[in-house]
């Protein structure tokens, strides 16, 4: 489907959720607020060539996107069969910092259309990121692009023992924008996650939340679908997803 559509699909029982009220709306960042799955490949792919771990990109979307930084790496040696200690793969983690931030630096990832959308979700109700990025990456992409302020709550991979698709770092996300927010708390399914990465939706589904996926080689539905899948964040779809 073209970026540019403003059609979504509704699935399983999104039709009878989409009666329950959105009071909170927690963000993934790589891929979803931040088009940057392409870079991601090309980064960690580049970064594996050197060590002579010649992946494609069908690897990448297949078996990593949507995992932690940190996850990415250590899947990636045992794909490989490379051992590799704590110390290189601290090495290439800040390696591929750096890089990301040189790159959108120099090309920002963040759309105007995606910051429209940010903003005016966080117009209607508190919005949070959960992201397997470290906060680094994430808050400097955030910043450039003008909406690091928006966010009650950001939860990266920093702050969570465990990354996607463990659900921990939605909870996480939730309990903070609660713990801001005041009484009455917003549950679970009050929630609504955007996701897109198959073991994003998972993490979400997994914390009780529902959960829009953005069409793109990172999602296929399986083993868990999201509830509603969406071209891009186009800030016409708001109405209709909350």
């Amino acid at each position: 489907m073209p970026a540019s559509s403003c059609t979504y699909l509704l699935r399983g029982r999104a039709e009878v959720e989409a009666r329950v009220r959105t009071r909170a709306v927690i963000f993934d960042f790589n891929g979803t607020i931040s088009d940057d799955e392409p870079l991601l490949d090309e980064l960690f792919r580049a970064l594996f060539d050197e060590l002579g771990l010649g992946f494609t990109s069908e690897t990448y979307y297949e078996q990593l996107a949507g995992l932690s930084d940190p996850e990415i790496v250590a899947r990636a040696f045992e794909i490989g069969g490379v051992r590799a200690g704590e110390e290189q793969r601290a090495a290439l983690l800040a390696r591929k910092i750096d890089l990301y931030k040189a790159a959108v630096s120099a090309r920002p990832a963040i759309s105007p259309a995606a910051v429209r959308f940010v903003s005016e979700t966080a117009r209607r109700v508190p919005v949070a990121i959960a992201s397997g990025a470290v906060r680094e990456e994430v808050e400097h992409g955030l910043s450039i692009a003008g909406i690091l302020g928006e966010f009650t709550a950001i939860v990266c991979i920093d702050d969570v023992e465990r990354g996607k698709p463990d659900p921990q770092g939605y909870e996480m996300a939730l309990a903070r924008l609660n713990a801001a927010a005041g009484p009455p708390p917003v549950a679970p399914a009050g929630v609504l996650v955007f996701e897109d990465a198959d073991a994003g939706v998972r993490a979400a589904r997994a914390a009780g939340m529902r959960c829009v996926a953005l069409a793109g080689p990172a999602y296929t539905g399986t083993p868990v679908a999201a509830d509603v899948v969406i071209d891009a964040l186009d800030p016409a779809l708001l109405d209709a997803l909350l």
